[in-house]
């Protein structure tokens, strides 16, 4: 390979990571509910957690292998900045959490729900908020007209509101609603697909901004209280 593909072939790493992350929060709401409905007849549960232990943790491994590999691929990821790799990192650890902590809420739990699981998954949530508010927009500066940059940020800020409200509205849920209704597993379901919607967002400015490849060839740097900006190598002796 030549000096360009071989970078070229490196950076794809990070794509096929994000790609990752797409995939699977995509997938996880559907494998729950149609694994657990065709392999065990189970009705749609009332929560994605539910699936852990409900008919003996059928889905169970589904859920956690799942879990663990998004939060995997969250600590794995580096951003563009100090305070974005530890906001992942953070993510990625309570996803796992998620994943380990066992809510005590299907059909036959012994003792009551487990808070600390919540903790994990509200966590986990405003996490990825976080990262849309502070470290989303770093890279958007690099667009290359001001519409566009408008456009990203306008989705970035949605995206921060719609994680932020998705843990607020399940918790309303399990206070309000009847615990065999299933409405909390579609608003699990659809704050993961917000965060899948992120990643594949963020992967489409990245097309555009090339800010990786300009990481890559030396041509940007992240400047305490600039941001990011565009520089010229320093030519090689």
């Amino acid at each position: 390979m030549k000096s360009e593909e071989l970078q070229d072939n490196m950076l794809s790493t990070y794509f096929w990571l994000r790609g990752g992350i797409v995939f699977l929060s995509v997938a996880l709401p559907l494998i729950l509910y149609f694994g657990g409905r065709f392999r065990a007849d189970l009705p749609l549960l009332n929560s994605m957690s539910a699936y852990y232990g409900e008919d003996n943790g059928l889905m169970r491994n589904w859920f956690v292998g799942i879990l663990w590999s998004v939060g995997s691929f969250l600590v794995l990821y580096q951003g563009f900045s100090e305070v974005e790799d530890v906001l992942l990192n953070a993510a990625g650890g309570f996803a796992v959490g998620v994943a380990m902590i066992p809510c005590n809420c299907w059909n036959g739990a012994v003792g009551g729900s487990n808070k600390l699981h919540a903790l994990c998954a509200v966590a986990f949530f405003l996490c990825m908020a976080a990262v849309c508010v502070f470290c989303a927009e770093d890279t958007v500066n690099l667009l290359p007209d001001q519409k566009t940059k408008n456009a990203f940020k306008r989705q970035y800020r949605t995206i921060a509101i719609l994680l932020v409200a998705s843990p607020v509205v399940a918790i309303a849920a399990s206070y309000t609603l009847d615990q065999n209704t299933s409405a909390k597993f579609f608003v699990e379901a659809v704050g993961v697909w917000v965060v899948a919607y992120y990643w594949w967002t963020k992967s489409r400015e990245f097309r555009k901004t090339s800010a990786e490849k300009l990481a890559v060839h030396g041509k940007l740097e992240n400047r305490r209280g600039v941001g990011l900006v565009r520089v010229e190598p320093a030519p090689q002796p």
